[in-house]
C-alpha cells in the first residue's frame, strides 16, 4: 500500500506546528524561562511556580509535536509506511478537547492535520 498524497507532507506540517508553538512559547514566556537557565536548570521548576510550570509545559508540548512530526515523516518517507489511523484519532481527540477548553488557542491548527492522519490510504491508481 502506498501513502496517499495528502499524507506525504503531514509530518513536515506537524513539525512546523511544533516549531511555531515553540517560537510562540519563547516570545510569550521568555521572562519566565530565563530564571530557569540562570539558576542552573536543575530543579528550577517546582510546585507552586505557576508561571515557570506553564512556560515549561508549553515549550515541552512544542518539542513533542516536533518529535511526533519527525517520526511521522520518517515513517512515510523512509519506510514508506502510513502511520496508523489511531494516531490521527488520538491527535483529533487531543485537539478537540483543547478547542473546547481553550477556544482561543492554536489547537485549531491540529484539527486538519489529525483529520488527514485518520484518512485511509488507497492503492496507487485506485
Amino acid at each position: 500500500m502506498t501513502v496517499s498524497k495528502s499524507k506525504q507532507q503531514i509530518g513536515v506540517l506537524i513539525m512546523l506546528t511544533g516549531l511555531l508553538h515553540t517560537v510562540v512559547g519563547l516570545a510569550l514566556f521568555m521572562k519566565h524561562l530565563q530564571p530557569i537557565f540562570s539558576e542552573g536548570v536543575w530543579n528550577t521548576v517546582q510546585g507552586g511556580q505557576w508561571e515557570r510550570e506553564t512556560s515549561f509545559w508549553f515549550m515541552m508540548f512544542g518539542f513533542l509535536f516536533i518529535m511526533l512530526g519527525y517520526i511521522t515523516d520518517w515513517l512515510i518517507k523512509k519506510r514508506e509506511i502510513s502511520p496508523p489511523p489511531a494516531l490521527g484519532w488520538m491527535l483529533l481527540a487531543l485537539c478537540v478537547m483543547g478547542v473546547v477548553i481553550m477556544p482561543v488557542s492554536g489547537f485549531w491548527i491540529g484539527l486538519p492535520q489529525a483529520w488527514i492522519l485518520t484518512r485511509k490510504d488507497t492503492l496507487a491508481g485506485g
